[in-house]
C-alpha cells in the first residue's frame, strides 16, 4: 500500500522553532506564470534539538510531478523524523547524521519508484530534493538533482550544492560558459533524479553553524531568474530595516515572477 498525498501542495509557511539555540524558518511555493500546476513541495520540522528542511521539484506529466514531489517530501521527513526520534542532536556523529539523510533519501526513492511503475498514469515520474538537517552545531546537507542549497553570510551567498544536469556537466567540462548556460537548450535535463531508478545517491555536504546566518533551499523556478547577486540583495534586505524572513521568501518568488515565471518556484530561509 502506497501512503496517501495530498493533491494540494503547501503554498506557504511562516513558522518559529527553537532547536538548538533559536532558529527561525519561512517557506513559500508559487505557481509561477507559465505553468498550469505546482509540481514544487516542501516542509520544515522541528524535532528535539533537530531541524530539518527539504525542498522538492517534480517531474513527470502533470499529475506525475505533483505526486512524485508530494510523495517524496512526505516518505523523506517521516524518515528522518524516526530516526531523529532515537539520537541525542548534540552528540550525534557526523557519519551517523549522514547515514540519517542516506537512509531517508532512500526510502522516498523506492517510494516513488514503486508509484510510478503501480500507477501506468504515473509512469517516469521522478523529483529533484535538497535538504538540511541541522543538529549539534552542524548543518547537513542531501542533494539530487538541480534544487539548491545557499549559505547566506556576511553580504555574499555561497552556493552549497552541486547541479545535477546536463548544463552543469558542460559547465565542470569547460565546454560551456555560465553566460552559455543560462540560455543552453538542454538546462532543464536532469542527470540525477529521485524515483527514476530503483536507487539514486545523493551528494552530501556538511558545515559548522558558524558558516551561514542564513540557509536558502530553493528549486530551479526561482535560480533561473535570479542570479546569486540578486539573491543576496534580497536576502540582506534594505540597509538599516529590518525585514521578515517572510518578506525575503516573498520577495525571491515575486522577482523571479517580474523576470519570466517560466517555472514553479520554491524558496524556503531558516535564520539563526
Amino acid at each position: 500500500m502506497l501512503p496517501a498525498v495530498s493533491s494540494e501542495p503547501v503554498t506557504a509557511i511562516n513558522l518559529t522553532c527553537k532547536g538548538s539555540g533559536y532558529l527561525k524558518y519561512s517557506g513559500k511555493t508559487d505557481i509561477g506564470l507559465k505553468r498550469k500546476n505546482n509540481q514544487d513541495s516542501f516542509t520544515v520540522i522541528s524535532r528535539g534539538g533537530f531541524v530539518s528542511a527539504v525542498v522538492c521539484d517534480g517531474m513527470g506529466g502533470a499529475k506525475g510531478g505533483n505526486v512524485a514531489s508530494s510523495l517524496a517530501v512526505k516518505v523523506y521527513t517521516q524518515c528522518i523524523k524516526t530516526e531523529i526520534a532515537k539520537a541525542d542532536p548534540d552528540t550525534i556523529p557526523a557519519a551517523e547524521a549522514e547515514r540519517i539523510l542516506k537512509s531517508a533519501v532512500k526510502k522516498a526513492n523506492s517510494v516513488v519508484f514503486e508509484a510510478a511503475n503501480y500507477d501506468i498514469e504515473l509512469e517516469g515520474m521522478g523529483t529533484t530534493l535538497v535538504s538540511v538537517l541541522i543538529c549539534g552545531g552542524r548543518v547537513f546537507v542531501a542533494n539530487v538533482g538541480d534544487s539548491r542549497l545557499y549559505t547566506y553570510k556576511d553580504g555574499c551567498v555561497k552556493q552549497i550544492t552541486n547541479d545535477h544536469s546536463f548544463v552543469q556537466y558542460l559547465l565542470d567540462k569547460g565546454s560551456i560558459t555560465k553566460e552559455d548556460a543560462k540560455n543552453h537548450p538542454n538546462r532543464n535535463i536532469i542527470l540525477r533524479a529521485l524515483g527514476v531508478n530503483e536507487s539514486v545517491e545523493p551528494e552530501l555536504f556538511n558545515f559548522n553553524d558558524e558558516d551561514y546566518d542564513i540557509l536558502l533551499l530553493c528549486s530551479d523556478g526561482l535560480t533561473t531568474h535570479l542570479s546569486d547577486e540578486e539573491i543576496s540583495v534580497v536576502i540582506e534586505g534594505v540597509q538599516g530595516k529590518k525585514t521578515s524572513l517572510k518578506k525575503k521568501a516573498d520577495t525571491l518568488i515575486e522577482q523571479a515572477n517580474e523576470k519570466g515565471g517560466v517555472d514553479n518556484i520554491t524558496a524556503v530561509l531558516l535564520e539563526k
